[in-house]
């Protein structure tokens, strides 16, 4: 079997309402499709998220991962057997280094080529199956950054839904407003639901402290990148100082970064996303490292579509032990979902696919639809 085409399709994805963190809001989504297609037939499906993402390096545009699969990647793939994973991987990285998020969506296809060939679901090449099954982290990609009264409103909401673990978004320019967020979901949803707070890096490392040592009287059990992705000494200082577990994201983008991290001890667990941090080659690396080092595995998204979820899920099966689950249905912000089979809206427990590769299928009007000419 020899990859004979790499087609690339740019969309322009709505959203039903903006999603608001604290270094911006996201308006729509950009992503690029991947299909490889091989001289038996099969093609291999992929996915790379395009859109602004406010903290972190090296996040290219639609245009620039265009750009990059074309005069880098392609003629690192096309004529190459599938199952030479590695030495695909040593040809992309000699032709450009980094690009992680766009290599990510090469890897992915790759995954669902190879498990559509053998007729096997794609978590069975990553190690087998260890889960069938789990429950959404909701709602949507995070609550997103409001009024403390209508943050609190979404969430009694959403547990009265069924969800049994929420993730806010924080990072307000007034950080009690994070605090009272914090208070009034509690008292809107009590005390039993996990809850993480998702900073996106955004306060110092005095100001981190402050708020999470107040936090800590309404439960909060996990913090995300509660500073800059590059302090890793200030996410030290809030690690020792604080109860809450601290969840490290943006400053973790290759195998070489969470040495770093733990070297710092500046972590309790590791947010490891297969679409944005190499695909499902590396998150294995990254599950590795961190199962050693005797870090939380935390796997996710940031905002796919149900491509991208669908590898989230091939590696969320094969995880030895995760530490929660992950975003739901991509339709819980998406106008439109491009797969023929998407998640519901609202699902609050998600079986993961068996069939062969992600277990998707794209549903090319849709696609169509969306599609950047």
């Amino acid at each position: 079997m020899r990859i004979i085409k790499m087609e690339t399709i740019p969309l322009h994805l709505p959203v039903k309402a903006p999603l608001i963190e604290s270094g911006g809001v996201f308006n729509e989504f950009n992503h690029v499709l991947i299909k490889l297609h091989t001289d038996t037939g099969t093609v291999g499906i992929g996915e790379i998220e395009a859109y602004p993402s406010f903290e972190r390096l090296g996040v290219e545009t639609q245009e620039g991962i265009l750009a990059i699969l074309k005069n880098y990647l392609e003629p690192c793939i096309l004529d190459q057997d599938p199952f030479n994973l590695v030495n695909i991987w040593q040809k992309m990285d000699k032709a450009v280094e980094g690009y992680l998020r766009v290599k990510a969506g090469v890897d992915i296809a790759l995954y669902d080529l190879l498990g559509k060939h053998l007729g096997i679901p794609t978590y069975n090449l990553l190690g087998g199956q260890v889960r069938s099954e789990y429950d959404v982290e909701g709602v949507g990609y995070g609550i997103s950054i409001d009024k403390p009264e209508k943050v609190a409103q979404i969430a009694k909401k959403a547990v009265i839904g069924g969800y049994k673990e929420l993730e806010l978004k924080g990072g307000d320019e007034n950080p009690d407003m994070d605090i009272e967020r914090l208070k009034l979901v509690r008292e809107a949803i009590g005390g039993k639901i996990p809850i993480k707070i998702d900073f996106n890096g955004y306060y110092d490392t005095k100001t981190a402290i402050r708020i999470l040592k107040e936090m800590e009287k309404y439960g909060l059990q996990w913090a995300e990148q509660p500073v800059k992705y590059w302090d890793l000494e200030g996410l030290s200082m809030v690690r020792q100082a604080v109860n809450v577990k601290i969840v490290v994201d943006e400053c973790v983008e290759t195998p070489q970064d969470l040495i770093k991290v733990i070297d710092k001890k500046a972590a309790d667990a590791v947010h490891i996303k297969p679409t944005i941090k190499g695909g499902l080659s590396t998150a294995k690396k990254l599950s590795a490292i961190a199962e050693a080092a005797g870090l939380d595995v935390i796997p996710g998204t940031s905002a796919p579509t149900g491509v991208g979820m669908s590898a989230a899920q091939s590696f969320l099966a094969s995880v030895p032990k995760a530490s929660r689950g992950i975003h739901g249905s991509p339709l819980d912000i998406l106008v439109e979902d491009i797969i023929a089979d998407p998640i519901p809206p609202n699902s609050t427990r998600i079986k993961i696919s068996n069939k062969p590769g992600l277990g998707i299928e794209l549903n090319e009007k849709v696609v169509k639809k969306y599609r950047v000419d």
